[in-house]
């Protein structure tokens, strides 16, 4: 039976390093972020489903999703975020449930920045958390994204904050220091938790 292991953290914590470092020793990563691409691209039901809610303004005029838009809306309002998740919801838990079912893996990752907040925690057999200081996520944000402080702020509000999703956590990964600090941490963790 596949274990699953869930790898989550904060927006800017270092979740992509781990997820990359895991996918070079040879893990398969079931990307929550890339399944949500996919699920909006044009026609898709499940953007037919966004815009019957969002309304056509959330499209270009090729009836392509404007992501921008999108998030603008959503990181400015809690209630269009509920209900984004709450259309997007089943989509996602069916794709994931869907290649879980059908990979030959002993160990899969599930990479998911909101883990917790979305309820996949149940997916999985165990948690791992990417964490770094609220400064360094800060900086790490603002740099990455070119959003000013205010925005950076909501944009990590917007999640649960990260010293909760660490009490939820059965392993940590502290991302502070360098990006081959980090990876050796993780390929520590994964030898302890592959054998």
């Amino acid at each position: 039976m596949v274990k699953v292991i869930g790898l989550t953290g904060g927006i800017a914590t270092g979740k992509s390093n781990v997820s990359d470092c895991l996918a070079k020793m040879g893990y398969q990563i079931i990307d929550a972020d890339k399944i949500t691409y996919q699920l909006q691209q044009k026609d898709s039901d499940c953007l037919n489903a966004i815009t019957k809610y969002f309304g056509n303004d959330i499209l270009d005029k090729n009836g392509e999703l404007n992501r921008s838009h999108l998030a603008k809306l959503v990181f400015e309002n809690k209630d269009n975020l509920t209900n984004l998740v709450r259309i997007m919801d089943p989509y996602i838990r069916s794709d994931v449930q869907s290649i879980i079912d059908n990979t030959n893996e002993k160990i899969v990752i599930f990479d998911a920045p909101t883990l917790f907040e979305n309820g996949y925690a149940f997916m999985c057999d165990r948690i791992v958390v990417v964490t770094c200081t609220p400064m360094n996520q800060l900086n790490r944000l603002q740099s990455r994204n070119n959003l000013s402080i205010s925005d950076s702020i909501k944009r990590i509000k917007s999640q649960w904050p990260l010293n909760f999703k660490e009490k939820l956590a059965d392993y940590l990964i502290d991302s502070n220091g360098s990006i081959m600090q980090t990876r050796n941490q993780v390929i520590k963790l994964f030898n302890k938790i592959d054998n």
